[in-house]
């Protein structure tokens, strides 16, 4: 009986051992195959990185994509999206823009310029923001303003008075500097209105 029991407690223990055997043979795998699904994924799962041509296509699709946004909010005609055997190959369409909430607007100061001879205009902007915009705070963190404003004087600047005086002429360089902006700001301000326009 002693002999059995002693059987038996050696049994357990090869029992045992082989419990911790296993286990340990699980702790030594286990980290190893973590490891090679990392090693996979960063190697054989990645995919590669994009050729010059899908750079260049992208930044093209981005560029039209914002020209459209802008042209569209100024009431101007949008670009064209150029037509390839490999856009239509994709089923690829122009980008189309989606209609944004209207923000806030940012009125900046009016300016003042000289025209030809002894008169002079006075002009003043405001910007349509995007939304959840806080005037304040983009007028001291964003740079919108003064490039809004470098294009008024930029654009009038070099007017005549007689020029000025044609509202077919005025409209046209209004809709360009709010095209300009909003391809200058990204997209951000999408159109500028003129509030104030005094000629004297």
């Amino acid at each position: 009986m002693a002999k059995a029991k002693k059987d038996a407690e050696e049994g357990e223990g090869e029992g045992e051992e082989k419990k911790k055997g296993v286990k340990g043979l699980i702790i030594k795998i286990v980290p190893l195959v973590l490891i090679a699904l990392v090693v996979a994924k960063m190697t054989v799962l990645k995919p590669p990185p994009p050729t010059p041509a899908q750079v260049k296509a992208k930044a093209a699709a981005t560029k039209l994509a914002l020209d459209t946004k802008c042209a569209l909010a100024n009431n101007m005609k949008p670009p064209k999206a150029p037509t390839t055997a490999t856009t239509v190959a994709k089923g690829e369409t122009t980008p189309t823009t989606k209609p944004e909430l209207a923000g806030p607007v940012l009125d900046l100061d009016s300016k003042t310029m000289n025209l030809d001879g002894s008169h002079f205009l006075k002009i003043g902007v405001s910007l349509q923001l995007p939304a959840a915009s806080v005037p304040e705070t983009v007028k001291t963190t964003e740079n919108w303003g003064s490039i809004a404003s470098q294009l008024v004087l930029d654009t009038f600047g070099g007017r005549t008075f007689a020029d000025l005086s044609n509202d077919t002429v005025r409209e046209t360089l209004e809709r360009q500097i709010g095209n300009e902006v909003c391809e200058k700001t990204e997209g951000k301000v999408v159109t500028t209105y003129f509030i104030d326009f005094v000629m004297q």
